[in-house]
């Protein structure tokens, strides 16, 4: 089973911030982003597109084409859609933003590049931001990632501990950290940022976070230890004690908890995704296709609607039902255009 790994956009407090004081959209620009918000990728890019067309608010309409366009994977589409943003700014839109909509945008263009493959070009756009504001935490994170994207762990660490060190009681901050270098080759890295924090005890640490340290930190048991008693009523906990059961190979230990929550289950996407790999793992997979089909639903205008959708098409494809997998990935497809991983699946899978 195969799952996602996105960088976090750690922008949403600066959007939200413009948003505020933007200039009114036009009625295309709101059903732009009303699609963007469902996760209609497709609907969404055309529609910035017919907004474009109108000739208002050119940089919003670059910048929320853009985001559509990243999020189906068609990075160098939307690394254009971006630069046109910078590019298509007002006298009156530089005002009212205060260059916080170009910050917004570069950081936005900063991403699309490390997912793209070119993480040198993200590194100069984040240099270039924090030579403009050197106590802003979150661009030495997101340069650090750029860093590590780029082989350069030593170097990202550099930025990861200056992070760290303008706010060291941020434990969620922190395990962000290690979970980032962990995709780039260094979790040692994370491991030694974290061991401290277990070791001191971490005061009045939320426990479920600390759970999520534990099982990073791969002491499976200890993580069981502290939240098996929350599993029943906190969907947070019951999601790493379920993990930490198939880390150790007891899968049917992880269903039994899923089991627990009943119909409230059907609400949880992350929940049913989890539930789909048990059976994916146990080679159950018609039972794996019929646990992604709900979580298709629950996962409707939530971050987990792409994983979800790739894992519903692969469950069938590995349950024999070629023909619907077929059709699956060519629904996929059709959002997430740019995943070449799908597109290689479903060309393999015309062959069947």
């Amino acid at each position: 089973m195969r799952s996602k790994l996105f960088l976090a956009l750690t922008v949403c407090m600066m959007a939200a911030s413009l948003i505020g004081c933007s200039p009114r959209d036009t009625e295309t620009m709101a059903k732009a982003q009303s699609a963007l918000d469902e996760g209609d990728l497709e609907n969404a890019a055309a529609l910035y597109d017919a907004a474009i067309e109108e000739g208002k608010q050119l940089q919003a309409c670059y910048r929320g084409k853009g985001i559509a366009l990243m999020e189906k994977m068609e990075y160098a589409e939307a690394e254009e859609a971006f630069l046109k943003a910078l590019d298509s700014a007002t006298f009156i839109e530089e005002k009212i933003y205060r260059d916080g909509m170009a910050e917004d945008i570069r950081r936005y263009l900063a991403s699309c590049y490390i997912h793209s493959g070119e993480p040198e070009k993200a590194i100069l756009i984040y240099d270039a931001l924090i030579d403009q504001n050197d106590e802003n935490a979150l661009l030495f994170m997101e340069r650090g990632t750029a860093k590590a994207a780029a082989g350069d762990l030593e170097s990202a660490k550099e930025d990861m501990d200056k992070a760290i060190n303008m706010d060291r009681m941020n434990y969620e901050r922190i395990l962000e950290i290690a979970q980032t270098l962990e995709k780039y080759g260094g979790k040692k890295i994370g491991k030694g940022y974290l061991e401290g924090i277990t070791a001191s005890g971490s005061g009045n640490m939320d426990p479920v976070l600390k759970g999520k340290i534990l099982y990073f930190m791969e002491d499976y048991k200890g993580a069981l230890d502290l939240l098996s008693s929350y599993a029943a009523q906190d969907e947070s906990a019951a999601l790493i004690v379920c993990r930490c059961h198939i880390a150790l190979g007891d899968t049917a230990a992880a269903k039994e908890v899923i089991d627990s929550f009943g119909s409230k289950a059907d609400t949880s996407a992350e929940l049913l995704n989890l539930l789909g790999s048990i059976y994916m793992k146990q080679e159950k997979y018609a039972d794996a296709a019929e646990a992604f089909e709900r979580a298709v639903i629950a996962a409707k205008g939530t971050p987990e609607l792409q994983t979800t959708l790739y894992n519903r098409a692969a469950a069938y494809e590995y349950a024999g039902d070629f023909e619907k997998a077929k059709e699956l990935f060519i629904d996929y497809l059709n959002q997430y255009s740019g995943d070449e991983e799908a597109r290689r699946e479903l060309v393999f899978l015309k062959t069947r």
